[in-house]
Protein backbone atom coordinates (compact mmCIF):
# COMPACT_ATOMS: atom_id res chain seq x y z
CA UNK A 1 0.00 0.00 0.00
CA UNK A 2 3.09 2.48 0.63
CA UNK A 3 3.98 2.39 -3.00
CA UNK A 4 0.94 2.49 -4.04
CA UNK A 5 -0.27 5.83 -2.12
CA UNK A 6 3.18 7.52 -1.78
CA UNK A 7 2.53 7.41 2.21
CA UNK A 8 4.37 5.42 4.71
CA UNK A 9 2.09 2.87 6.63
CA UNK A 10 2.82 3.00 10.37
CA UNK A 11 3.60 -0.55 12.12
CA UNK A 12 3.50 -0.12 16.29
CA UNK A 13 4.60 -2.64 18.93
CA UNK A 14 2.24 -2.82 22.13
CA UNK A 15 3.56 -5.21 24.88
CA UNK A 16 0.82 -7.00 25.56
CA UNK A 17 -2.41 -8.22 23.63
CA UNK A 18 -5.09 -6.16 25.42
CA UNK A 19 -3.67 -2.67 24.46
CA UNK A 20 -3.13 -4.06 20.92
CA UNK A 21 -6.72 -5.05 20.91
CA UNK A 22 -8.20 -1.15 22.49
CA UNK A 23 -5.46 0.06 20.32
CA UNK A 24 -7.40 -1.94 17.42
CA UNK A 25 -10.72 -0.56 18.77
CA UNK A 26 -9.12 2.63 18.76
CA UNK A 27 -8.84 2.75 15.03
CA UNK A 28 -11.92 1.09 14.36
CA UNK A 29 -13.73 4.18 15.81
CA UNK A 30 -12.08 6.65 14.28
CA UNK A 31 -12.71 5.30 11.32
CA UNK A 32 -9.78 2.96 9.94
CA UNK A 33 -11.42 0.05 7.94
CA UNK A 34 -10.93 -3.19 9.45
CA UNK A 35 -8.95 -4.60 5.30
CA UNK A 36 -6.42 -1.79 6.47
CA UNK A 37 -5.22 -2.85 9.77
CA UNK A 38 -3.19 -6.24 10.44
CA UNK A 39 -1.34 -8.01 12.85
CA UNK A 40 2.46 -8.84 11.98
CA UNK A 41 3.52 -10.75 14.76
CA UNK A 42 3.66 -14.89 15.29
CA UNK A 43 0.97 -14.87 17.28
CA UNK A 44 -1.39 -15.94 15.31
CA UNK A 45 0.51 -18.97 14.37
CA UNK A 46 1.35 -19.96 17.87
CA UNK A 47 -2.28 -19.77 18.96
CA UNK A 48 -3.52 -21.59 15.61
CA UNK A 49 -5.52 -25.08 15.79
CA UNK A 50 -8.20 -26.32 18.33
CA UNK A 51 -6.74 -24.68 21.86
CA UNK A 52 -6.87 -21.30 19.99
CA UNK A 53 -9.68 -21.45 18.36
CA UNK A 54 -10.81 -22.20 21.67
CA UNK A 55 -9.20 -18.99 22.94
CA UNK A 56 -10.73 -17.08 19.87
CA UNK A 57 -14.19 -18.00 20.25
CA UNK A 58 -14.03 -17.40 24.34
CA UNK A 59 -12.65 -13.62 23.98
CA UNK A 60 -15.00 -13.13 21.36
CA UNK A 61 -18.27 -14.01 23.54
CA UNK A 62 -16.61 -12.04 26.49
CA UNK A 63 -16.15 -9.23 24.39
CA UNK A 64 -19.79 -9.64 22.93
CA UNK A 65 -20.99 -10.10 26.80
CA UNK A 66 -19.09 -7.10 28.20
CA UNK A 67 -20.64 -4.31 25.07
CA UNK A 68 -24.48 -6.02 26.29
CA UNK A 69 -24.07 -5.59 29.88
CA UNK A 70 -22.41 -1.83 28.96
CA UNK A 71 -25.28 -1.09 26.85
CA UNK A 72 -27.82 -2.40 29.82
CA UNK A 73 -25.62 0.43 32.36
CA UNK A 74 -26.12 2.88 30.05
CA UNK A 75 -30.12 2.55 28.98
CA UNK A 76 -31.92 1.20 32.35
CA UNK A 77 -31.61 4.85 34.09
CA UNK A 78 -32.30 7.04 31.10
CA UNK A 79 -35.05 4.69 29.85
CA UNK A 80 -36.83 4.47 33.64
CA UNK A 81 -36.68 7.98 33.84
CA UNK A 82 -38.10 8.54 29.93
CA UNK A 83 -40.90 6.05 31.36
CA UNK A 84 -42.04 7.72 34.60
CA UNK A 85 -42.27 11.19 32.53
CA UNK A 86 -44.06 10.11 29.84
CA UNK A 87 -46.52 8.02 31.96
CA UNK A 88 -46.61 11.29 34.53
CA UNK A 89 -47.40 13.92 31.67
CA UNK A 90 -50.28 11.34 30.03
CA UNK A 91 -51.83 10.41 33.57
CA UNK A 92 -52.45 11.40 37.25
CA UNK A 93 -49.33 10.24 39.33
CA UNK A 94 -49.63 7.90 41.61
CA UNK A 95 -47.18 4.63 43.17
CA UNK A 96 -48.50 2.41 40.37
CA UNK A 97 -47.81 4.72 37.60
CA UNK A 98 -44.47 5.84 38.40
CA UNK A 99 -43.53 1.94 38.57
CA UNK A 100 -45.25 1.35 35.40
CA UNK A 101 -43.04 3.68 33.61
CA UNK A 102 -40.13 2.93 35.53
CA UNK A 103 -40.42 -0.56 34.08
CA UNK A 104 -41.66 -0.29 30.90
CA UNK A 105 -39.08 2.42 30.30
CA UNK A 106 -36.14 0.52 32.07
CA UNK A 107 -36.77 -2.25 29.41
CA UNK A 108 -36.45 -0.02 26.40
CA UNK A 109 -33.72 1.65 27.33
CA UNK A 110 -32.34 -1.55 28.17
CA UNK A 111 -33.33 -2.54 24.64
CA UNK A 112 -31.69 0.61 22.87
CA UNK A 113 -28.69 0.61 25.00
CA UNK A 114 -28.02 -2.95 24.23
CA UNK A 115 -28.10 -2.53 20.15
CA UNK A 116 -26.26 1.50 20.23
CA UNK A 117 -23.45 -1.01 22.54
CA UNK A 118 -23.72 -3.77 19.74
CA UNK A 119 -23.38 -1.70 16.68
CA UNK A 120 -20.26 -0.08 18.09
CA UNK A 121 -18.50 -3.29 18.05
CA UNK A 122 -15.13 -2.10 16.03
CA UNK A 123 -15.07 -3.53 12.28
CA UNK A 124 -12.87 -6.88 12.42
CA UNK A 125 -9.87 -7.07 11.03
CA UNK A 126 -8.88 -10.30 9.89
CA UNK A 127 -7.95 -12.41 12.66
CA UNK A 128 -7.40 -9.27 15.28
CA UNK A 129 -9.38 -11.36 17.96
CA UNK A 130 -6.22 -13.19 18.10
CA UNK A 131 -5.10 -10.51 20.34
CA UNK A 132 -7.27 -12.01 22.78
CA UNK A 133 -4.94 -14.48 23.53
CA UNK A 134 -3.02 -13.86 26.89
CA UNK A 135 -1.11 -16.95 26.78
CA UNK A 136 1.34 -15.58 23.86
CA UNK A 137 4.17 -13.86 24.91
CA UNK A 138 5.91 -11.00 23.89
CA UNK A 139 4.37 -7.70 22.16
CA UNK A 140 2.21 -7.64 19.90
CA UNK A 141 3.03 -5.48 16.68
CA UNK A 142 0.11 -3.48 14.80
CA UNK A 143 0.68 -2.66 10.64
CA UNK A 144 -1.58 -0.04 9.60
CA UNK A 145 -1.97 0.77 5.81
CA UNK A 146 -1.92 4.50 4.51
CA UNK A 147 -4.19 4.69 1.71
CA UNK A 148 -4.41 7.86 1.68
CA UNK A 149 -3.54 11.34 3.81
CA UNK A 150 -6.95 11.80 6.03
CA UNK A 151 -5.92 7.80 6.61
CA UNK A 152 -2.81 8.84 7.70
CA UNK A 153 -3.60 12.01 10.20
CA UNK A 154 -6.42 9.75 11.81
CA UNK A 155 -3.95 6.55 11.95
CA UNK A 156 -1.16 8.60 13.59
CA UNK A 157 -3.22 10.14 16.15
CA UNK A 158 -4.67 7.08 17.10
CA UNK A 159 -1.36 5.40 17.45
CA UNK A 160 0.20 8.95 19.23
CA UNK A 161 -1.63 8.40 21.88
CA UNK A 162 -2.38 4.48 22.24
CA UNK A 163 0.78 4.18 24.83
CA UNK A 164 3.01 1.56 21.89
CA UNK A 165 5.89 0.75 22.77
CA UNK A 166 7.42 1.89 19.27
CA UNK A 167 5.82 3.66 16.78
CA UNK A 168 7.23 3.66 13.52
CA UNK A 169 6.98 4.35 9.78
CA UNK A 170 7.92 1.94 7.15
CA UNK A 171 7.68 1.99 3.25
CA UNK A 172 5.38 -0.46 2.81
CA UNK A 173 3.83 -3.26 5.15
CA UNK A 174 4.15 -6.25 2.43
CA UNK A 175 7.82 -5.92 2.26
CA UNK A 176 7.89 -6.87 5.75
CA UNK A 177 8.99 -10.30 6.47
CA UNK A 178 5.95 -12.12 7.49
CA UNK A 179 5.69 -14.53 10.32
CA UNK A 180 6.61 -17.61 8.55
CA UNK A 181 9.57 -15.91 7.13
CA UNK A 182 10.31 -14.72 10.80
CA UNK A 183 8.82 -11.73 12.10
CA UNK A 184 11.15 -8.24 11.86
CA UNK A 185 12.60 -7.19 15.24
CA UNK A 186 10.62 -4.14 15.67
CA UNK A 187 11.08 -3.95 19.53
CA UNK A 188 14.90 -3.38 19.07
CA UNK A 189 14.97 0.62 18.43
Amino acid sequence: MGHRSQLPDLVAVHRDPRAARQTIERLSRAGIDGGLIELLSTTEVVTAGRYGDRQVDLGSSLLLAGRVLRGIGWGIGPGALFGVGLLAIATELNLRVVAAGAGGGALLGVAIGTLIALLTVPTMATSWERTFAPMVPGGIVIGVRIDNRRIQRRARRVLDGCGAHSLREVVDLDELPGPEDGTPDLEAS
